[in-house]
């Protein structure tokens, strides 16, 4: 794992990427990995007959779902530590304190023109 420190201490774009990549993984992990392992699960437990499924199958499909959903969470977790750290830096700079003067120029608008002239 990843220390929040190594984490905050990397620039904002590059949070935003590994939180994108590991959104991706942990998406593509489900569908090509972990749901087509339990459906395999859940049709030999749908199973009764001890000839046409062993013991051993369902431990090796149980096995295949147990590691899937360990390597699911490991996933999940880095994901979830870019995404707080970007949602820290992010409360910060758009939640300030509303009588501050940076937070006062980033709510108002920049006029360089005078509205007279635009009628005219």
């Amino acid at each position: 794992m990843i220390a929040d420190d190594q984490i905050d201490g990397l620039p904002l774009t590059e949070r935003l990427k590994k939180a994108q990549y590991l959104s991706r993984e942990l998406s593509e992990h489900l569908r090509q990995a972990y749901l087509p392992k339990l459906a395999d699960l859940r049709l030999v437990t749908k199973e009764f007959d001890p000839a046409a499924v062993t013991d051993q199958r369902v431990f090796d499909c149980t096995v295949a779902v147990l590691e899937a959903e360990e390597f699911t969470d490991s996933l999940y977790e880095k994901l979830h530590q870019y995404l707080e750290s970007i949602r820290r830096e992010m409360k910060d700079l758009l939640f300030t304190d509303a009588s501050s003067e940076s937070s006062q120029a980033l709510r108002m608008p920049i006029l360089d023109f005078d509205i007279d002239e635009l009628s005219s």
